[in-house]
């Protein structure tokens, strides 16, 4: 026999309709996805980086509408924040993106060594951005998918005797 009435599921599961529809505030408006699967990605255990063809440095993704309220430039840098930690990244502008929403890649973050000694880490590691605490209450398995987060324009370095004004 299988004992599918599961109380507390259920009570959960009554609960949804008075749940909040979003879970964004204005301190973290955007939903980051943090660890989107993509082309050239992989788990961990490839740490090197190097077979990677395309998006070698793991681009956070981010909506046209989004690009343009925050004053992201496509292949500029962004600040990360999430309530855990905060990273930078390079943006890539995707009108695949919807408003609200964002992504960065999983298996980057990793640390690398070159044949030549040099240690190297592209991307950003998304569990930095995550908290074992922001989960699923029946499996503990933290929400990669939906990660409340801060994302603002890195500004680019000033030229050698340029005035930032």
């Amino acid at each position: 026999k299988i004992a599918l009435e599961i109380p507390a599921l259920l009570a959960d599961t009554r609960a949804l309709a008075a749940a909040p529809i979003g879970l964004t505030s204005s301190e973290f408006p955007i939903v980051l996805s943090a660890g989107e699967r993509r082309a050239f990605t992989a788990n961990d255990i490839i740490r090197d980086p190097a077979w990677r063809t395309r998006d070698a440095d793991g681009a956070l993704r981010i909506s046209v509408e989004d690009a343009r309220e925050l004053g992201l430039a496509d292949g500029g840098r962004a600040l990360i924040t999430t309530a855990t930690g905060r990273a930078e990244a390079t943006v890539e502008i995707s009108a695949a993106m919807q408003p609200g929403h964002a992504s960065l890649p999983n298996g980057y973050g990793v640390d690398f060594v070159d044949d030549d000694g040099s240690a190297r880490a592209p991307g950003v590691a998304p569990n930095a951005l995550t908290s074992v605490g922001w989960r699923d209450a029946y499996a503990g398995t933290p929400w990669h998918k939906h990660v409340p987060a801060r994302i603002e324009p890195v500004p680019a370095l000033a030229a050698p005797g340029a005035s930032r004004g």
